[in-house]
């Protein structure tokens, strides 16, 4: 199933089957389908009395909780399980435009192997068996000014998109706090060889 929203999950048998926990929220129009979702979910919330927050951590849990029972089951394994949460716990109920073709860790690493003054290709050869935070240190540079210039691009994006009255200033803010998130964790872990 075609979704931009909550995180993924596999759960039926060996195939993995995509749930979005928000894509019934989900509009028709590109520009203002972000808007739209966020403007039903609120509704959804108010509905059942509790905040947005509250809404969005109920979803986690619940689809964490179907990882869980898959992984009782049987059903997928231990490493699928943990870059599920994973994605659960990184997943937005209603992607905005401007942020659409960020989603993933792609432009992150790309402003980092830029700030480390590294092309991306040797960034990728050079992460597996370390973390962003170790390389940037070795190269003596601060790891704060590392994750400014990870969030950069996306303060900027976030900022047009509140110019252009595309998103509210307390939802961008929201979302750059998610993204913020992100690159903290993503500065801290250590890289796989598929990671990478």
């Amino acid at each position: 199933m075609r979704t931009n929203r909550f995180a993924a999950i596999a759960l039926a048998g060996s195939a993995a089957v995509l749930v979005g926990a928000g894509a019934a929220f989900a509009g028709q129009n590109g520009e203002d389908r972000g808007a739209r979702c966020a403007a039903r979910v609120t509704k959804i919330a108010e509905m059942r009395g509790v905040s947005v927050a509250q809404l969005e951590a109920q979803i986690r849990e619940r689809l964490s909780a179907r990882v869980d029972a898959a992984l009782l089951a049987g059903r997928i394994g231990s490493e699928r399980a943990a870059k599920l949460k994973e994605r659960i716990a990184e997943g937005e109920l209603c992607n905005e435009a401007p942020l659409r073709a960020e989603r993933g860790v792609r432009p992150l690493l790309a402003a980092a192997a830029k700030f480390l003054g590294m092309e991306r290709a040797e960034l990728r050869a050079a992460l597996p068996g370390t973390s962003l935070a170790a390389l940037a240190q070795k190269q003596g540079k601060n790891v704060g000014d590392l994750k400014a210039a990870m969030l950069d691009p996306f303060e900027a994006k976030l900022a047009k998109a509140v110019e252009a009255k595309r998103i509210t200033d307390a939802r961008a803010h929201r979302l750059l706090d998610r993204i913020e998130m992100r690159v903290d964790r993503l500065i801290a872990r250590t890289f796989g060889a598929r990671d990478s």
